[in-house]
């Protein structure tokens, strides 16, 4: 199974609404993780506040000072259910931004712990800035998708974000866009403007936006509305790129002495 991060640039693109759509079009098991060390929001947004915060991403990240093993062990009991099947999870974030520093030493081992488990994963990791977060989950991503909107703020955002990105994991071909919501400018410019592939277009659905942002709305027939039918699209394009990159790395010789140094 894979890890998959997504981030965004700043300027409010939808990161968290985008990334729950996603889950709830995934065609496999699937955990969506709040990594976001600003916080997490869909205990107070899609389920509105009527779940108690006493698990998630702050209670695992004590587990996870026992190492990988430990917290993909400890994993399953935190998380929560997002549908009845219990094939869609919610690992939920943290509560107050002020305990995000108190998971920097944490990061590797739930990344490691995320990478070894028999579901998928999607990592909401929240605004990509230069300094401390959870750089370990995107730096053990399958695929790292950044999402926008498509309009010139978001994509001169984007830029130096790509360049951290291909830095951060020795090139870019492991980054892909999502684009998410309207904007004046065709997918194609996009991808051209910033130089990397775009896995899918969201659209503009506010009525559905509303349910999985602040659970104002009926959550009956999700499966059916244009952001889910679009989310479980793109949802197959990241299965597809994550499994090329595999293929890729299986692909690659390795040179005597290529490895990292002692």
């Amino acid at each position: 199974m894979a890890l998959y991060a997504l981030v965004s640039a700043g300027g409010s693109p939808g990161v968290t609404t985008s990334a729950l759509a996603l889950t709830l079009g995934w065609p496999s098991q699937v955990i969506l993780a709040e990594c976001d060390p600003s916080g997490g929001d869909i205990l107070a947004g899609l389920f509105a506040g009527h779940l108690p915060a006493g698990r998630g991403l702050l209670s695992l990240a004590f587990d996870a000072g026992r190492g990988p093993d430990a917290a993909a062990l400890a994993l399953w009991p935190q998380l929560i259910e997002l549908d009845e099947a219990r094939q869609r999870l919610l690992l939920a974030g943290i509560s107050d931004p002020r305990q995000g520093a108190g998971l920097a030493s944490a990061w590797p081992a739930l990344a490691a712990a995320f990478c070894s488990i028999p579901a998928d994963v999607i990592a909401d990791c929240g605004r990509l800035d230069a300094g401390d977060g959870p750089l370990a989950v995107l730096t053990a991503a399958r695929v790292v998708v950044l999402v926008l909107r498509p309009t010139l703020r978001q994509v001169a955002r984007a830029r130096a974000r790509i360049e951290m990105l291909g830095q951060l994991l020795g090139g870019l071909q492991r980054v892909t866009l999502l684009l998410a919501g309207p904007g004046a400018h065709a997918p194609r410019d996009v991808a051209k403007a910033l130089g990397v592939p775009i896995a899918g277009t969201l659209p503009d659905d506010c009525k559905t936006a509303r349910v999985l942002s602040d659970g104002v709305g009926r959550r009956r027939d999700l499966s059916a509305r244009p952001l889910l039918r679009a989310a479980a699209v793109a949802g197959r394009a990241l299965r597809a790129a994550a499994a090329a990159t595999a293929d890729s790395a299986l692909a690659t010789p390795v040179r005597p002495g290529s490895g990292p140094a002692p």
